[in-house]
């Protein structure tokens, strides 16, 4: 494809002029290329019941992110477009991969009377509804220490993680507001996982399986006078090799909006068994757990989370939520964790988010972590 010169010299020269602008480039056949992004940076306190407590300068649950987005001019009633991210992050050596660069998103989309194909590395689609809609999506949460790179939010203490996931998604069009949508995803199981979690909420790699990881969704979308409300459950199963249980999962949510006030309410059942490969897992705040190389370990978890909040004047998010993990296996230890986050998330324009936020972490585990998490930073949006 050729591209009109000095529309693309024009373009360049307004980036430089006004970096906090996302930048669109226009072909002369019709194709487009837009490159966006957005940056976080995060002062964190957190107070460890071991007495280890750290201050850190880091990201929050997002990385930094610079997208680059391609649409072809629809033809034949097809709309193709290709999206490129990297995710750096903050944290770690910026000379290295560990801690400092990950690539999450690289996929092509087809979208067309039969509704959107997506192919490549995206959002897993069981659990992205919980993330998306986490307040700590824009903040810190929980998982701090270690100079991870980014933070956990409230994953593995009120839901899934989704993780990016290298899949093929069939979403539907619009059926009067409910969307459903079906994936195929590579079967790699993850082999780490940070002690007392769900097995496979957080890893996102590990060794392959002789069988496909199947996902689906199924959402719901409405408005009403003065608010809006959207649904979900959505689920998945997994078979792993050589191990006597497969994983199953589902997970059920809702959100409301009215008047300013923001509500959401989420649940999910995991079902799982995990080789778990590393000599020693290390949790968060550094306490320390040895397991034996190869362990199948059988799990069975159940966490939920409630939000509620209130945005001021449309830019000021006021919001609080509570999440809940318990353990229900038969060989498991009876342990819930609970958390609490509380945070202000302001915008001060559409560039620019400020975040304060307070997380208090309770383990009733013996050996249990409790933790209290400050956190001030903020993004920048481009």
């Amino acid at each position: 494809m050729t591209f009109n010169k000095k529309l693309l010299a024009g373009l360049v020269a307004l980036a430089a002029a006004s970096s906090a602008q996302a930048v669109t480039v226009a072909a002369n056949d019709g194709w487009t290329l837009g490159v966006s992004g957005s940056v976080n940076q995060f002062a964190t306190f957190t107070n460890n019941s071991n007495g280890n407590d750290v201050s850190e300068v880091r990201d929050g649950l997002l990385p930094s992110f610079l997208s680059f987005d391609m649409k072809a001019p629809t033809m034949n009633g097809l709309d193709i477009a290709a999206h490129i991210s990297i995710s750096p992050s903050t944290n770690g050596s910026s000379y290295t991969n560990t801690g400092g660069f990950e690539q999450r998103e690289v996929y092509f989309t087809v979208d067309g009377g039969f509704g959107q194909i997506l192919a490549g590395k995206a959002l897993g689609l069981y659990g992205s509804h919980n993330i998306l809609t986490d307040q700590s999506l824009y903040g810190v949460g929980y998982g701090t220490s270690g100079n991870g790179s980014t933070t956990l939010g409230s994953i593995g203490l009120g839901y899934d993680y989704a993780a990016w996931r290298s899949q093929i998604k069939w979403t539907s069009n619009d059926m009067n507001g409910f969307k459903l949508a079906l994936a195929v995803v590579d079967n790699a199981s993850g082999s780490i996982e940070l002690a007392g979690q769900p097995t496979g909420s957080i890893a996102t790699g590990g060794e392959d399986n002789s069988a496909l990881r199947y996902e689906a969704d199924l959402s719901y979308a409405g408005a009403f006078d003065g608010g809006s409300y959207t649904a979900w459950i959505s689920g998945m199963t997994q078979q792993h090799d050589d191990l006597a249980d497969d994983a199953n999962a589902w997970t059920v949510g809702s959100t409301v909006a009215i008047a300013g006030f923001e509500l959401m309410g989420q649940y999910s059942q995991s079902e799982d068994a995990s080789a778990i490969t590393a000599a020693t897992v290390s949790n968060v705040g550094g306490v320390a757990t040895a397991v034996p190389a190869t362990t199948s370990v059988s799990t069975d978890w159940s966490q939920y989370m409630v939000q509620a909040g209130y945005r001021f004047a449309g830019t000021t998010l006021v919001s609080a939520n509570y999440a809940s993990l318990s353990n229900d296996g038969d060989n498991q230890a009876d342990d819930t964790t609970d958390k609490i986050t509380v945070g202000v998330y302001h915008d001060v324009n559409a560039n620019l988010k400020l975040v304060a936020e307070y997380t208090k972490v309770e383990d009733d585990a013996d050996a249990g972590l409790d933790q209290d998490i400050f956190a001030l930073g903020g993004f920048v949006f481009f």
